[in-house]
């Protein structure tokens, strides 16, 4: 799928998109005492938003910071949130759950997001963001001419494999990553020749990576932005990504990140169905990789724990969200539920199609017996929207194990809860807030 998505990523009053949640999860900081400059803020309404990164102390420098950010504008008050939104940010409510309604936030919106995080009885709380997963995009030959390219929407980090700041990147800069002798990486562009072992890693120089935008230059596609930080690794081994014994020397691009914002990406949907059917693929999209995160282990080598490409699960990034929004819908309404069962996340696999009845999960690739560490994922019937007459186990892919994404369809659009749908599909499996 190609296109040529080269916009502005945020406007400044999305500078600090997440940070209300970097300290409400944190603790309250307004526990602190206050400065009259916070105060000052406080009293012309100032979005928080645009001056939490500075607690639990304003300074005056803050102050004048915040003032500056305001479009050089003498007067705080061109900023002015309304009173809706104010309550939001008392209240510690995730700003990336109402932004989207900014300039100004009004009673009727304040309304939708008070109901999305309190409404469902599951709904876990919505000031986190989940653990970290690790994610590898693509990877690079030894002998590739072209080094790897990268940028980002805001000022940057470039450091070693020991994690020691080597330069601080202005934003917009590009900066190049290459293979070098005896399983080396230079750095160049950005700064001057720069060889490092093993590892280059860039993430914000604010410390605020959950705004950083990181343009990745992927070659043959657009879809190359990507949230969080950015790992260059060096590998030199088996070759686990392409299943064969041959020695390789692989440079592996990863991408780190919180798992909901993983979830924003999902390129297994375009989210243009049903609602509920969207949040049941946001809901088994976040197992997976919540039981990546906890249990595989065959790509630790190569500094990640889950596939971008359907070897795992379809991960699109930064540009994926953007394009699908009912996706990042789905993944708030949803915030922090997976699939359990007996308390442990479980393994969700899903395929387009079946033949009628899904298939238990077989101990081997080669059996039909049902493997006894997997009793949740048994044989159910489909909806008819999800069979396909005549198709055997692994045609185009459908190896027809757990959740059928066309049978969930059809349950969702005949009126089936999210809830619903994964419990028939999945057996006495629980869902609930995994943080």
């Amino acid at each position: 799928m190609q296109r040529n998505i080269k916009r502005k990523i945020f406007s400044w009053l999305l500078a600090f998109s997440c940070a209300v949640f970097l300290f409400t999860a944190a603790g309250a900081p307004d526990a602190a005492a206050k400065t009259k400059w916070q105060k000052m803020l406080e009293q012309n309404g100032v979005s928080r938003s645009l001056w939490s990164k500075y607690l639990p102390t304003i300074t005056r420098n803050d102050y004048n910071k915040v003032k500056k950010l305001l479009a050089g504008s003498s007067k705080v008050h061109a900023a002015k949130a309304s009173k809706w939104q104010l309550m939001l940010e008392r209240n510690g409510i995730d700003p990336s759950l109402w932004q989207k309604y900014l300039p100004k936030v009004s009673r009727k919106e304040y309304n939708k997001v008070k109901k999305m995080t309190n409404g469902g009885g599951n709904q876990a709380s919505v000031n986190s963001l989940g653990p970290d997963i690790s994610v590898g995009l693509w990877y690079f030959s030894k002998d590739d001419s072209d080094p790897f390219k990268i940028s980002a929407n805001k000022n940057y980090n470039i450091k070693d494999e020991d994690g020691h700041v080597l330069a601080q990147i202005d934003k917009d800069t590009q900066t190049r990553v290459q293979y070098d002798d005896d399983g080396k990486l230079e750095i160049s562009g950005s700064v001057a020749s720069t060889i490092v072992k093993d590892k280059v890693t860039f993430d914000a120089a604010d410390g605020n990576n959950s705004d950083l935008i990181f343009d990745v230059n992927e070659p043959n596609t657009s879809y190359d932005h990507f949230r969080g930080t950015i790992e260059v690794n060096y590998y030199h081994g088996e070759d686990k990504y392409n299943g064969n014994n041959t020695t390789v020397t692989q440079i592996w691009v990863v991408n780190k990140l919180p798992l909901e914002q993983y979830v924003w990406g999902m390129g297994e949907t375009t989210g243009t169905g049903p609602k509920d059917h969207v949040r049941v693929m946001a809901t088994i999209f976040r197992t997976y990789g919540f039981w990546y995160i906890e249990n595989a282990t065959k790509y630790n080598p190569m500094g990640f724990k889950i596939r971008s490409d359907s070897g795992s699960q379809i991960y699109g990034g930064y540009d994926w969200e953007k394009d699908h929004s009912n996706i990042r819908e789905a993944a708030d309404a949803t915030r922090a539920q997976i699939v359990l069962y007996k308390g442990e996340a479980a393994l969700t696999p899903y395929c387009s199609y079946t033949d009628g009845w899904t298939r238990p999960y077989p101990k081997t690739k080669r059996s039909s017996k049902p493997d006894p560490d997997y009793p949740y994922l048994k044989s159910v019937k489909d909806n008819k929207e999800g069979k396909k007459k005549g198709l055997k186990p692994g045609d185009g892919g459908n190896h027809m194990w757990g959740l059928s994404a066309h049978g969930a369809l059809g349950y969702a659009k005949a009126g089936k809860s999210w809830q619903w749908i994964l419990k028939h599909y999945y057996s006495k499996v629980d869902i609930k807030g995994a943080y």
